[in-house]
């Protein structure tokens, strides 16, 4: 609901000013009340005042109390001596004096019995009987005031005074027990139901507030010292406490908290929920376990909660006016409906907080009373929508409804009103309902149906039957119809039977049309006591009065029982579109049941059970259960959604557990999860084509095998050859597709019993056929021998000595071969009887004398047993015979029958076995098993022939005889050798060589052969002893330090120091092994340079190998420096020497190899991944540019080759002092150069430098005058470049300039001309990788047959290819950067 509604309200002009006292009757249809202004009213549940009194004396009224039947009203009244029953509806006035005048303090109707109990300020109890109107007096349980108590359902009475004592009374006034003593006055005496494991449902606590400080527990089963609950002083003291729900308390408190517990005694420490609700204060509370919420009053506020999710609902909220005061009551009628509030200042309010729970259903019509007097039409066919279809409004507040497919019956008591909500004729809604006719019963309605027609109605033990339209033509008609019939105490009605239970349990169907009863079915051995048919009535779930369900089919007369039925069931649900699916609800849940009656054990009724995996088919888990929340109404099961209404009065749809992912089901789309669980609740439903839907999607051979098992034993064939085929499954495929087509029922439940394993079953129902034959076969099938022959007699006799063959065999590898030969022999048949089954009967009488021979055999009478297996002409028969006598130790005669059937290898092994080896001889050609070769040679190797039986060792792959035979007996070392390599080298035969080797002085070989027999130690003393330790050294392939320690000294006592070295680096002592390399000489430093490489994280072997290649009188080449750097990966060292070295080599004039050692350096480094030293660089980039210079110089003809060597030569120049031996040659070069390309500035320039002193006496007498002419005329122009663009920024930038002035970015050369490279001609080198303009470069190498001007390596220029010039600038900034930031590391 979505807020609350103000229903009524009296203000103290009626009650006085001052608290309002009120009370419901127990059936919660009338509330009295009663304010200051002592006129006592009685309202019914819409506020309508009913009846008024006013009381004579004035004294403060403090107790009204109705009786359990709501006839009187009791009334007690502050210091009387008496008290007043009120006869609301005779409107009489009985005044009751108490004795002794006494004076009233407390006042209570028994819940369970006609019984008022009085208490009187003096501790005397009264019990006023209303039947016998006898009032007894009872002394000496209180001795004070009674103040407070309370009635329970079993008719106890628990009453607290003001001396701190609780009694417990019986209805009639006896004492239950001694007296309970407790530490405070209680008040609010309250029996509860304790929570505890095994839910006992009576009211045997007692719970009171204590002083307003703590709440007292004391279970009278148990009568255990009393607990007491204390909360948290901050909360305040109590203002008031309730019980609700399944053993749970919420207390109210001054400060505005509320507490929630559980009175479990495990659990009844520990506070569940708490909750500040009020700031100032809370003034009341209460709960109702029907909607289950909580209405706590405080700060003229009322607030809602859910007390299942202490959420407050704050759309019911209600706002009480200021002038109302404090609330002072409020308590909920039994259904949680309406709200009454009573407050201090005189104000009676009344507050509807749910809607009233009336509803009836017709298919997926539902109607719901969705006010006192409103009664709304909805559809709920559809999946996600509920449709409202109409409103009627009723004459006043029905006590229950009835929908039928045209009409509504809405009643109270004997009063029914019909409504017509659906035009028949032109099937339209009728706005508002029509009302047709108004009826009034002899009896109280006990239950209305209703069809398109005819209304039943089921008063008193009686069912009459009407039109629901008023028609003079047709008369009622009443059952029972005579007075010796039982009277009726359950109905159904469907649109063509009226459907009945009489009180003795019997079922009757009245056919509506003929008026005539065409079923009456009683069982035999239940009382049924309630009947649930579904919708057409062609099913019937029947309770009993022992708690048991059956099902009962009409049709048939089919009456099963229904195995794990709920004992306490409420109600069924028939689905609406699955016939074969119901629903059982019982305590807020739905068991789910299903139906099926093609299973082949007939027909199966089972609750749904959980199965959450495939593995646990056979053994499923309990039957699933839907848990509906608190409150909650199930009205309607269509497809397993349910729909429900709720206790805020909406219709929501909910799937049953056993259908809950089956609505979701996303297709193809879903996961494997979800296809997994659609697939196991399909299959627990019995809908077998949705399941094969699922598993195709998953492809798991499980699944399928078990969906058709199932689907075969419900039948489905079709599903079940589906299955089988996508599982893969051919034999069953085939088995199924044998009889798929058989139109006879029997045949087809046979096979399929058959296939499931239940023989029994299947024989009876293939006796039940046309063909009892297929009984016979499957037994014969299964091997089911002796059931057989017994079928066989009766059935087909002619196929009794084939079954009597078979069982004889079967008998026989049982052990009882002298029954078995008796049936063989009594199976054997006459030729001549059968003359067309002529070689049938052939095959047949060999297999029985093949089993009168094993048998025979088997008994002992071996010649007879072989004699018959010598006539037979089956191989395959006479090799089992031949095994029989192989098992019974008669070799010979098994081996005869062997070689008889062909198995000569196994003949030639008895032979062997038996020593008749002249038998063995002519077989021998024909084994392959080793074991019978080796048998075989052995005998020849005893008769001396050592050559025929090392060939037979040989055949037989037995290398170790061979071996042995060779060095034993022939005398062939070199042979058993070759064996052991090639053929076996087990230790037994190593050391069979290793003893002959050492005898023969092969001592290499012994040391071999020791090492591989696994004789280590041996194998060293023998190679000490020998000398020959290479050997034992070479052929160790896995060596521990020690060992390795001991060839190291061995050698290095015997002066080898390389060899001793070398293990001594592998026994972890490199230091040793350097220093016996040193001994060694010059000629092994590459090996020490090794040595160090491997032992690097040891810098002592580094400076010592320094040391040697540096210091002394003869100090080592420096290419030994050079390789030890490179393999220490010491860079910073390694471009020292290279540059040194190639320094030397520059020095000397010897440019080329000063080029390519620089370059081999550069390369390297790069390999090292270390940036380039700055030095490097520009070393190797100023001898480039010489080398390039030189080779341009050589086109004399070619005026652009002469202008880059110009420009070459000037680079060298400004780095001459680099070229102390050729310098005046470069300056000479660099001169001439410049004048041949018209560069006079340049030709100046360095003619300037050249008459320098130091310089002119060494010019070429050839060229000293011109170069001095040059130089006596001086220029004021500076040379001038050609300009490219700079690859970085793209300003313009002198050809030979390596740096851009603009962007101060270092330009790499091109390694053709020497130029800076620019954008749009970059390339690399394939092989070198070093930069260069791709137009020099080719043409370059093409004139050099295609060799790299830096790396010198021919290379293909198909594979030189230009960059992309927009990223060209990323690809220099990158390895430049590269380089940067690995100079930043080393730095």
């Amino acid at each position: 609901m979505a807020s609350s509604k103000k229903v009524f309200e009296f203000k103290d002009d009626l009650n006085g000013s001052g608290k309002v006292l009120f009370s419901w009757s127990q059936d919660c249809s009338y509330i009295a009340v009663c304010g200051q202004s002592k006129v006592v009213y009685v309202l019914d549940k819409r506020g309508r005042k009913l009846k008024e009194t006013v009381l004579k004396s004035k004294n403060k009224v403090i107790g009204l109390e109705w009786d359990k039947d709501q006839e009187f009203l009791a009334i007690l009244q502050e210091n009387s001596t008496c008290f007043l029953l009120w006869n609301v509806f005779q409107n009489s006035i009985e005044q009751q004096d108490l004795e002794e005048k006494s004076k009233g303090s407390f006042i209570k109707w028994s819940k369970t019995h006609p019984v008022l109990v009085i208490g009187t300020e003096k501790g005397i109890l009264y019990f006023y009987n209303k039947k016998t109107q006898k009032k007894i007096p009872t002394m000496g349980k209180h001795s004070k005031k009674i103040t407070t108590g309370d009635w329970n359902d079993e008719g106890l009475l628990i009453t607290g005074s003001e001396e701190k004592v609780l009694t417990v009374s019986s209805h009639n006034s006896d004492s239950k027990g001694e007296s309970i003593t407790v530490q405070h006055e209680p008040s609010n005496l309250q029996w509860a139901r304790q929570k505890t494991d095994d839910r006992d449902s009576s009211q045997r606590t007692i719970t009171a507030i204590l002083s307003n400080k703590s709440i007292l527990m004391y279970d009278l089963n148990t009568k255990k010292q009393p607990l007491e609950l204390v909360y948290e002083p901050k909360y305040g003291k109590i203002v008031d406490y309730q019980l609700f729900g399944d053993g749970y308390i919420v207390t109210g408190f001054t400060e505005g908290y509320v507490a929630h517990v559980s009175t479990h005694l495990c659990e009844l420490r520990d506070e569940i929920q708490s909750k500040r609700i009020f700031q100032s204060s809370l003034d009341a509370l209460c709960t109702n376990d029907i909607i289950y919420k909580l209405a706590v009053a405080g700060e003229n506020q009322i607030h809602i909660y859910n007390l299942g999710t202490w959420e407050e609902v704050k759309s019911q909220r209600i706002e009480l006016p200021k002038a109302a005061g404090n609330v002072t009551k409020m308590q909920w009628a039994n259904n949680g409906q309406l709200l009454v509030v009573a407050t201090a200042n005189g104000h009676l309010y009344g507050y509807l907080t749910s809607i009233p729970f009336l509803t009836s259903t017709y298919g997926s019509i539902v109607s719901v009373l969705s006010s006192f007097t409103e009664v709304s039409i909805v559809d709920t066919s559809r999946i996600n929508q509920i449709q409202n279809v109409s409103s009627i409004n009723l004459e006043t507040e029905p006590g229950f409804l009835s929908l039928g497919l045209y009409h509504l019956a809405a009643g109270i008591n004997n009063n029914v009103w019909y409504y017509l909500w659906l035009d028949q004729k032109r099937n339209g809604i009728i706005k508002g309902g029509e009302m047709i006719q108004k009826r009034d019963y002899l009896g109280s309605v006990k239950d209305i149906r209703l069809n398109e027609f005819w209304a039943a109605v089921l008063t008193d033990g009686k069912c009459i039957l009407h039109t629901i339209q008023p028609n003079n033509n047709v008369k009622d008609q009443k059952f029972p119809q005579m007075d010796t019939e039982k009277g009726i105490s359950g109905i159904g009605l469907t649109n063509d039977f009226l459907i009945m239970l009489d009180s003795s349990g019997k079922i009757r169907y009245y056919h509506l049309e003929d008026q005539t009863f065409v079923v009456e079915y009683k069982p035999a051995d239940c009382q049924l006591v309630k009947i649930y048919p579904n919708f057409s009535g062609t099913r019937v779930v029947c309770f009993d009065s022992k708690g048991s369900a059956y099902l009962f089919e009409p049709a048939q007369e089919q009456f099963y029982p229904l195995e794990h039925f709920p004992q306490r069931a409420e109600k069924v649900l028939w689905d609406q579109k699955d016939p074969n699916l119901f629903a059982v609800l019982q305590n807020d849940t739905l068991i789910t049941f299903i139906i099926n009656k093609n299973n082949i054990n007939g027909t199966l009724i089972q609750p749904v059970k959980e199965l959450l995996a495939i593995e646990d088919l056979k053994n499923p888990g309990p039957p699933v259960q839907t848990i509906l929340d608190r409150g909650v109404k199930p009205l309607t099961l269509s497809n397993g959604l349910l729909k429900c209404f709720t206790p805020s009065g909406s219709i929501n749809g909910q799937n049953l557990t056993s259908h809950s992912y089956i609505s979701s089901y996303k297709g193809i789309d879903d996961t494997d999860q979800g296809h997994y669980r659609f697939f196991l609740q399909n299959l627990q439903l019995h809908k077998y084509n949705n399941c094969l839907v699922a598993a195709q999607f998953l492809h798991n051979a499980v699944l399928y095998k078990e969906l058709g098992r199932k689907a075969l034993e419900f039948v489905d064939l079709d599903v079940a050859l589906k299955a089988y085929q996508l599982g893969g499954s051919l034999s069953m495929v085939m088995t199924i597709q044998s009889f798929q087509h058989i139109n006879e029922k029997n045949i087809i439940y046979g096979n399929i019993a058959m296939i499931l394993g239940q023989y029994d079953l299947a024989q009876e129902l293939f006796l039940k056929s046309s063909q009892p034959i297929l009984a016979l076969e499957m037994r014969s099938d299964i091997q089911d021998y002796l059931t057989a022959l017994n079928l066989a007699k009766s059935i087909a006799p002619q196929e009794e000595p084939f079954i009597c063959r078979r069982l004889a065999f079967q008998i026989e590898n049982q052990g009882n071969n002298q029954e078995a030969r008796k049936l063989y022999e009594r199976a054997v048949l006459n030729k001549d009887d059968r003359p067309s089954d002529r070689t049938k009967i052939d095959n047949h009488n060999q297999l029985c004398f093949a089993g009168i021979s094993r048998t025979s055999i088997k008994l002992g009478e071996i010649p007879r047993g072989v004699t018959i297996a010598k006539e037979l002409v089956d191989n395959n028969i006479v090799i089992e015979i031949a095994v029989v006598c192989e098992n019974m130790k008669q070799h010979l005669e098994a081996a005869e029958l062997y070689q008889k059937s062909g198995m000569l290898e196994k003949a030639a092994s008895l032979y062997i076995e038996s020593k008749d080896f002249k038998k063995a001889a002519p077989l021998i050609s024909m084994i392959k098993s080793p074991n019978l070769l080796k048998q075989y040679a052995k005998a020849k190797e005893s008769e001396g022939a050592y050559n025929e039986a090392e060939q037979t060792y040989e055949w037989a792959e037995s290398w170790e005889d061979v071996v042995r035979l060779n060095l034993e007996k022939l005398d062939n070392l070199k042979k058993a050798i070759a064996v052991l390599r090639t053929k076996c080298d087990t230790s037994t035969v190593c050391l069979m060589v290793a003893n002959v080797c050492e005898k023969q002085g092969n001592y290499g070989e012994l040391v071999e052969f020791l090492i591989k027999a696994g004789k280590k130690e041996e194998a060293f003393q023998k190679a000490q002893q020998y000398n020959a330790m290479d050997a034992y050294s070479d052929r160790m392939t896995d060596f521990t330090l020690e060992e390795r320690l001991r060839i190291a000294q061995y050698y290095e006592n015997q002066g080898i120091w390389v060899k001793a070295a070398k293990h001594f680096e592998q026994a972890k002592n490199p230091t040793k092994s350097l220093k016996l390399y040193l001994k060694a000489g010059d000629q092994y430093i590459d090996d020490m340079i090794d040595l160090v490489s491997r032992n690097k994280q040891q810098e002592s072997l580094q400076q010592t190998l320094l040391d040697y290649l540096l210091e002394g009188e003869k100090p080592k080449d420096p290419i030994y420096l050079l390789k030890l750097y490179d393999r220490l990966g010491n860079i910073t060292s390694l471009v020292k020497i290279a540059i040194t070295i190639a320094s030397d080599e520059h020095d000397q004039g010897n440019y080329k190899i000063a080029h390519e050692r620089l370059f081999e350096t550069y390369q390297k480094v790069k390999e090292h991944n270390v940036a380039i030293p700055f030095d490097l660089e520009q070393k190797l980039m100023i001898i480039h540019s010489y080398i390039l210079a030189r080779k341009y110089l050589a086109y004399k003809e070619e005026d652009k080759e002469i202008e880059l060597a110009a420009w070459l030569l000037n680079r060298v120049c400004k780095n001459i002092s680099q070229f102390p031996t050729h310098a005046v040659n470069i300056l000479t070069s660099a001169v001439i150069a410049a004048m041949k390309s018209k560069n006079r500035p340049l030709a100046y320039k360095w003619s300037v430098e050249l008459v320098r002193p130091e310089y002119r006496s060494h010019i070429n007498e050839k060229y000293k005058t011109r170069i001095e002419n040059i130089a006596r005329k001086p220029l004021k122009e500076e040379p001038i470049e050609n300009k490219t663009e700079c690859p970085f920024c793209k300003e313009y930038v002198g050809e030979f300039q390596l740096v851009c002035e603009s962007c101060q970015n270092v330009i790499p050369f091109c390694i053709a001309s020497g130029t800076h490279v620019i954008a749009d001609q970059l390339c690399f080198c394939p092989s070198c990788r070093f930069p260069a303009n791709i137009n020099y470069f080719i043409k370059y190498a093409e004139s050099e047959e295609g060799r790299c001007p830096m790396c010198s390596v021919q290379i293909n220029l198909n594979e030189v290819k230009v960059e992309n010039p927009e990223q060209a600038a990323s690809i220099l900034k990158q390895l430049r950067a590269t380089k940067q930031s690995t100079e930043q590391k080393k730095k």
